[in-house]
């Protein structure tokens, strides 16, 4: 199936081998998740812009039918707040806090975000698949290297574009496309070697300035990490105008065994 869910229901959605992450081959990568999470809160969002959805992964989602409901907490003049929850069975393995802010009818002076990637995805170079099955990275959505290297670590800058609708039979969103981007901070800017360390994001933040333009979404990543073990991957998000938000991520970090 050329996509990365299946509606079964209203609230009922089918994943396919397009989601799957790169350790478990049962397990989703966070990027889907966070594109499906997208469009249903924009389903439910009454047009206002998104400021910042928190993502909190409780654990790796399954490759299972999933349900997600959506509510909204708080609905004020200026600040509106949701809530998402996405389960396998009965359990929540993953929920979303969103922020959406309606600004004035009359304009405010733009005060952009600095620094814009200077190469396009055309002049990157693709990530390799190292998994031996189909996964999100590099099948469910293009992956364009322009500076750093997914096995080498450091900070690194890379462009992608889904390949295939997040659910069967309906259109992508411009708020799908930069969550499910934005997801890529940590494995793309890793500090340390993937085969001598687990680097773990339990959470995923991102702020909007602005909807980003265009099917290709620029992550310009870099990761930093304390001895005790907490680590934060910190991600400019980019479209073909330039910087619209940040990622971040939390991550829990250890040496291998």
């Amino acid at each position: 199936m050329d996509a990365l869910y299946i509606r079964r229901a209203a609230d009922t959605f089918e994943p396919t081998e397009l989601t799957r992450g790169p350790w478990d081959r049962n397990a989703q990568h966070g990027g889907a998740p966070a594109a499906l999470i997208a469009g249903e809160l924009e389903r439910h969002s009454e047009g206002k812009p998104f400021a910042r959805i928190a993502l909190h992964l409780l654990k790796p989602v399954p490759l299972v039918p999933l349900t997600l409901h959506t509510e909204v907490v708080r609905d004020g003049r200026r600040a509106r707040r949701m809530r998402a929850d996405l389960k396998a069975g009965d359990e929540i393995v993953c929920f979303a806090y969103a922020l959406q802010i309606q600004g004035e009818p009359e304009p405010v002076p733009e005060v952009p975000l600095g620094g814009r990637i200077t190469q396009g995805p055309e002049a990157g170079t693709d990530a390799p698949n190292f998994t031996g099955y189909r996964m999100f990275a590099g099948d469910g959505i293009e992956v364009s290297f322009v500076k750093g290297a997914l096995t080498e670590p450091g900070p690194a800058t890379a462009w992608f574009r889904l390949r295939v609708p997040v659910v069967d039979g309906e259109q992508t969103t411009q708020l799908q496309r930069a969550m499910a981007a934005a997801d890529f901070g940590n494995g793309i800017s890793s500090a340390v070697r993937w085969d001598d360390f687990t680097f773990v994001n339990p959470e995923l933040t991102v702020f909007l300035l602005r909807e980003p333009v265009g099917d290709w979404i620029g992550n310009e990543a870099v990761t930093a990490i304390d001895p005790g073990g907490i680590g934060l991957a910190d991600a400019t998000l980019h479209d073909s105008q330039g910087p619209f938000g940040r990622g971040l991520q939390s991550l829990y970090v250890a040496a291998r065994r």
